[in-house]
């Protein structure tokens, strides 16, 4: 019996030990998953806000608005890049002999117009066709025109004379207008060139009917209501818009 009980009692301390040992590894084991060993975390909740006793979730971000640029519409694209528009209004003085012309765009019909605000002026028609333009119009007057997107250049005859224009596109209130009107019992046909800086020169066909109609210069047109004062009698204008369409 003596012999026995140390063995007994080395014995009962090794199964305590080992009893020891494995609910420490258990222990261990849980202490892992808990803190973010191999286990995948539960996302935390999202945070409330207390609005009359009652929680509610926090509103989501709202996206950024998306800009967008503007665009042009052009008709087509010259092989060095100049875009050809198929509405436009361009207007400029042309080099020497003090007139202007106004050259106009909307699809397949151009217009223009010369004058020197004096005792010569012509009105011609063309068709568009690929950034270039023919336009003809009475007593031999012509011009040819290369135009783009912003700008036109060309050379313009009338009355025995040829100029030289390079002119901007632009937008209302400048730009081309015109007038029809029966004035002290007879027609009448007035044109105004109202250049970017305000600067109008108008010219007015006596019998606009005669094959080589005489000219004068135009009254002075009030572009807030597109009237003129012809000696007395009051005119009206109407514009021949390219990106409206307006007068074609």
């Amino acid at each position: 019996m003596k012999l026995r009980s140390p063995i007994i009692t080395l014995l009962t301390g090794a199964v305590v030990a080992v009893g020891l040992w494995i609910a420490s590894m258990n222990a261990a084991t849980s202490a892992t998953t808990a803190y973010g060993g191999s286990a995948t975390p539960t996302p935390a909740a999202s945070p409330t806000v207390a609005s009359a006793g009652a929680a509610s979730t926090a509103p989501a971000a709202t996206p950024s608005p998306t800009t967008t640029s503007p665009s042009v519409s052009p008709s087509e694209t010259t092989s060095n890049g100049f875009i050809i528009p198929d509405h436009a209004n361009y207007v400029g003085p042309v080099q020497a002999g003090g007139g202007a012309i106004a050259i106009v765009l909307h699809d397949s019909i151009a217009i223009a117009y010369y004058c020197n605000g004096k005792t010569i002026e012509e009105w011609m028609k063309g068709v568009p066709a690929h950034g270039h333009l023919e336009l003809a119009g009475k007593n031999g007057a012509h011009a040819e025109v290369d135009y783009a997107l912003g700008h036109a250049r060309g050379h313009v005859h009338v009355d025995g004379f040829s100029y030289t224009f390079s002119v901007i596109a632009v937008h209302k209130p400048s730009g081309l207008y015109q007038s029809i009107a029966v004035v002290r019992g007879a027609t009448v046909k007035a044109g105004w060139i109202v250049l970017a800086n305000g600067t109008e020169v108008g010219s007015v066909e006596l019998d606009p009917n005669a094959p080589a109609p005489k000219a004068q210069a135009a009254p002075q047109l009030n572009l807030t209501n597109l009237t003129a004062n012809d000696g007395g009698v009051t005119i009206t204008a109407k514009s021949i818009d390219g990106e409206t369409g307006s007068g074609f």
